[in-house]
């Protein structure tokens, strides 16, 4: 099978100033965030951009819920018009911005103090915040937060680094209760899928809800992602790529585990100074795409994956143009750095 770029596969490409930190999808709205504190919200469809913002970066996650964007940057949880990209209100959060998550009326954000001295995180504080911004709950605990997502049943899960490591389930008005797992591992890396919470830990097990211990790699996780299919994948730092009853090594760094739009297995991402798409399903396929940069944010929405890398391009992907263009295979040789200089700056004209 021949390998194509990035950008050949891609239905559109977009740009930010500055690393793309993050990036939110859903039917109708695909927007990126930069290091440097650009928000941008594009059309996932057309490319069409509806508007921009330039805040205090780095912007470190993002959550769309209907009408509203919440974005985690700096030190700071804002509260966005999706519409429009208005601030309809700002709080601020003690240390560096961490994650934003949000069920039913809550809002939910960490945020860690990181002390230089021991270059470790000293203290951690989970927010929940009403939709209006009013601030409903606050915990501050020793241990960083790697992981935040809904739990099953209320409130949410945060995956934790040391000294306690599994992870903290938190309610509104109720203390933080703290459930152990089956291996004492920091958790690294997270995963929410439609059989629930996946946690990947640093000494290579990968663990549920319940603390089972679901498979080994041997190596720390470095990216976890859990399918409709029920399957799940993970990527090691040094580029082993496995699931439930298989494994397999892309080389490099395993970056992200993607999953491919539409039903058609999923991506591993690896990193070896330059980006390799490799395919999976139950097994590891061959490499399909190459990008000379390294991909550091991405979302996913049925038949929608979108992209950022660290220049701040962004490209989308839905799955009628993808099957298109891997059936025609390249239609032109190897992009040198000169042409793909000159593409990018052409793009940024227009935009």
């Amino acid at each position: 099978m021949a390998v194509l770029t990035l950008e050949a596969v891609s239905s559109f490409t977009r740009g930010l100033q500055g690393a793309c930190t993050a990036l939110a999808l859903d039917g109708d709205s695909l927007v990126g965030g930069s290091h440097d504190g650009q928000i941008v919200r594009w059309s996932p469809l057309t490319g069409e951009k509806k508007w921009g913002l330039d805040t205090e970066g780095p912007i470190s996650d993002m959550h769309l819920a209907e009408q509203l964007l919440f974005v985690s940057s700096s030190s700071v949880l804002s509260c966005l018009s999706l519409e429009t990209g208005e601030v309809l209100w700002e709080s601020d959060l003690e240390g560096a911005r961490d994650y934003v998550v949000q069920t039913g009326d809550v809002v939910w954000a960490t945020s860690s103090v990181y002390e230089i001295e021991v270059s470790d995180y000293v203290e951690s504080t989970l927010w929940a915040f009403s939709l209006d911004g009013s601030l409903l709950n606050r915990w501050s605990f020793e241990e960083r937060c790697w992981f935040l997502a809904p739990h099953p049943e209320e409130g949410v899960v945060m995956g934790l680094g040391r000294p306690r490591c599994g992870y903290f389930w938190a309610r509104v008005g109720e203390d933080l209760s703290h459930v152990r797992l089956s291996t004492e591992s920091p958790v690294t890396v997270g995963a929410e899928g439609p059989d629930g919470i996946l946690f990947g830990h640093s000494d290579g097990v990968i663990t549920d809800l319940r603390g089972s211990a679901m498979g080994n790699s041997e190596a720390s996780i470095r990216s976890l992602s859990s399918f409709d299919s029920g399957s799940w994948a993970y990527g090691t730092d040094e580029g082993t790529v496995g699931g439930d009853g298989w494994k397999g090594s892309v080389g490099g760094s395993v970056d992200a585990i993607v999953p491919k739009p539409g039903k058609g297995g999923v991506w591993a991402i690896s990193w070896s100074g330059s980006s390799s798409f490799h395919s999976v399903q139950d097994s590891l396929g061959v490499s399909e795409i190459t990008h000379q940069q390294r991909i550091s944010s991405f979302a996913h929405r049925g038949e929608w994956v979108a992209l950022g890398d660290e220049n701040g391009r962004i490209f989308s992907i839905n799955e009628d143009f993808l099957e298109r263009r891997m059936s025609d295979g390249p239609s032109e040789g190897p992009e040198d750095g000169r042409s793909s200089h000159l593409r990018d700056r052409l793009r940024r004209l227009r935009e």
